[in-house]
């Protein structure tokens, strides 16, 4: 049985991915802390895959407690050999606030020589307001592959799931 880590950062959209991605019904909230506690379901579309959802976190050095969660659990994970992935979620419209995390976890992949994926989320939203970001240059700048997706239209995510 293969795992797929999803990770980032708080009210991100990673638990309406997991939802769809799962099929799952997670409880969904718009505040920190409403996922404090590790969650794993299996792929709606590739039932041998599992998907375990960690709480958000903004660092991978943390300050609270469902960040030590996240933080310890992440590099559980990284050594677990079922681990075969990692899905690094970005709330593009708040991008700034995601990049140090996202590329400690790029780094902590690296390391544990796990694939890493950055998607990120919320592009319906620069869709709307006609808001282009260069997925491609920052795709090459974190040396990771970013994929442009809508965990609330669904958008996107036939291609992020390998």
């Amino acid at each position: 049985m293969s795992k797929v880590i999803l990770i980032g950062s708080p009210n991100s959209g990673k638990s309406l991915l997991f939802n769809r991605l799962t099929g799952l019904h997670q409880k969904v909230a718009n505040f920190p802390g409403i996922t404090v506690d590790v969650a794993s379901g299996k792929f709606s579309a590739i039932p041998e895959l599992t998907l375990v959802d960690f709480p958000g976190t903004y660092s991978l050095q943390p300050i609270s407690g469902e960040e030590r969660v996240a933080s310890e659990y992440f590099t559980l994970g990284l050594d677990d050999p079922e681990v075969t992935q990692v899905i690094c979620l970005v709330d593009i419209t708040r991008l700034e606030k995601s990049l140090y995390f996202t590329l400690q976890v790029i780094r902590e992949c690296e390391r544990h020589g796990k694939r890493v994926m950055v998607l990120a989320n919320m592009m319906d939203v620069l869709d709307r307001h006609g808001i282009e970001v260069d997925l491609e240059g920052l795709s090459r700048e974190i040396h990771a592959p970013v994929l442009p997706v809508s965990a609330r239209t669904g958008k996107g995510l036939d291609h992020a799931i390998e």
